[in-house]
């Protein structure tokens, strides 16, 4: 298990991972902190991987959406 990530307050995900449990663990290391913001950036082309994260449908309509920003958990 990795330890906690000291001092973050805003992570960005510019790349998806291949492997889901990554994306949960480097998240997860930020659980007990205020005030903290995890951005993730994807395109079209992070089909896949973005499905991996939040389901194949919540995937399709995030990636033909017009909005710009998307809250999940």
């Amino acid at each position: 298990m990795l330890a906690g990530i000291r001092g973050i307050r805003n992570l960005i995900i510019y790349s998806l991972p291949e492997r889901k449990e990554f994306y949960y663990e480097i998240v997860n290391m930020l659980e007990g902190l205020d005030d903290l913001a995890c951005t993730v950036l994807f395109s079209q082309y992070d089909k896949l991987q973005l499905e991996r994260i939040v389901g194949t449908a919540p995937a399709k309509r995030m990636i033909k959406s017009e909005k710009g920003v998307f809250v999940f958990c």
